[in-house]
């Protein structure tokens, strides 16, 4: 019996050190992947802070000549001058270095013809514009300030005293309102220009602005009552004009200082960009 425990004992000391060995083993190529990829990140930038004539004289034949033919196309075919074919052709010398220390030619890394390479160099695509959310937002809700600040000033200013006690509309209540509807619209315009892939299910931006404009509902009517008005006073029909036209100037500011576009209009932009490029 004692025999067979040793054995046992044996086995089990024996299979840990031979898991031990594969986890060292393991750790080791790890490690020395990690050490290769350190070095590559380390000689691919010291590769793009190489002066570009230093670069040129590393190119091997058959990237050299594909230089070559890139800069008489982009000569006679794209009509540069000398002095503008240079610094183009510098901005893209360290990845086909880089792509050369890997064994890949110009001609695979880029997988066209140095005429068809020089049309692209000439005529780059233009990235789409991507608009900041929270700016998109802010446009929508001054637009709505400006909206309602105007239109109820305008109403309470040609109302009776009686009407304008009734209908004023109070600080807190005109901030929610306007927020809510600037990020809902601005929400539901950018799921619109949406590829239809990423876009999430219909019936659950429905169910969402459903909720949201009841949510609203309640929340005007809420903060209507009188119990309420000591922190939602409400805003004199000036007021309101004047808080509309501070809207329209901020709003206005804002599209130059930032060129906000609208979601639908900057997806038409896009793609009049990219058919113009085809």
């Amino acid at each position: 019996m004692d025999s067979k425990k040793d054995q046992e004992k044996e086995n089990l000391q024996s299979a840990a050190s031979q898991e031990s060995k594969k986890n060292k083993a393991t750790n080791v190529e790890q490690q020395e992947k990690l050490k290769k990829r350190a070095q590559q990140a380390d000689q691919e930038e010291s590769i793009k802070n190489t002066d570009p004539k230093e670069l040129r004289s590393k190119l091997s034949n058959k990237n050299s000549d594909y230089v070559f033919r890139l800069e008489k196309f982009l000569l006679d075919n794209e009509n540069f001058s000398m002095n503008q074919v240079e610094p183009v052709i510098d901005n893209i010398l360290p990845e086909i270095i880089i792509a050369q220390h890997k064994g890949i030619p110009a001609s695979t890394l880029y997988q066209m013809a140095p005429s068809q390479k020089a049309h692209e160099l000439a005529h780059p695509k233009a990235k789409p514009v991507k608009q900041n959310f929270w700016l998109q937002v802010a446009d929508s809700s001054l637009l709505y300030l400006a909206l309602f600040g105007g239109l109820y000033g305008l109403v309470e200013l040609f109302s009776g005293p009686k009407a304008q006690k009734q209908g004023q509309l109070g600080v807190i209540t005109l901030i929610a309102l306007v927020f809510g509807l600037g990020l809902l619209m601005t929400y539901y315009s950018n799921w619109l220009v949406k590829p239809k892939s990423d876009r999430q299910p219909t019936w659950k931006i429905v169910l969402g602005g459903i909720g949201s404009i009841i949510l609203m509902f309640v929340w005007v009517t809420a903060t209507s009552l009188k119990p309420v008005q000591t922190i939602n006073p409400p805003l004199n029909p000036w007021v309101l004009i004047v808080l509309a036209g501070i809207a329209i100037a901020v709003r206005y500011y804002l599209k130059k200082r930032y060129h906000i576009v609208d979601p639908a209009r900057q997806a038409r932009i896009d793609q009049a960009r990219q058919r113009d490029e085809k």
